[in-house]
């Protein structure tokens, strides 16, 4: 069977926005205060990477979805309608 689709994978991550300290220069027994001025503690991102199966001369395709707090199934969902947009009458399938 001969599909001219696009095979998309589709991540998600978390991250924090906030300083990574592994070492300080604080004496030993005190715990060092950090000070930042972020106030946005977490953010998500997912990613979906497509790849042509009619050959690689039409380039590969990357979406991005950025948003603050954590995913959930309607946050997901809502991913999937934007990349359906994108996609718009071409055939995507996943692995």
């Amino acid at each position: 069977m001969n599909t001219r689709a696009w095979i998309v994978f589709l991540d998600e991550s978390g991250v924090s926005l906030l300083p990574q300290i592994r070492r300080t220069y604080a004496p030993r027994g005190r715990t060092p205060l950090l000070r930042h001025r972020l106030n946005w503690k977490r953010a998500s991102m997912a990613g979906a990477l497509g790849y042509p199966s009619t050959g690689p001369d039409r380039g590969a395709r990357l979406c991005s979805h950025l948003k603050p707090g954590s995913y959930d199934t309607a946050g997901l969902i809502e991913v999937l309608k934007q990349m359906k947009v994108f996609h718009r009458s071409e055939n995507v399938v996943g692995p």
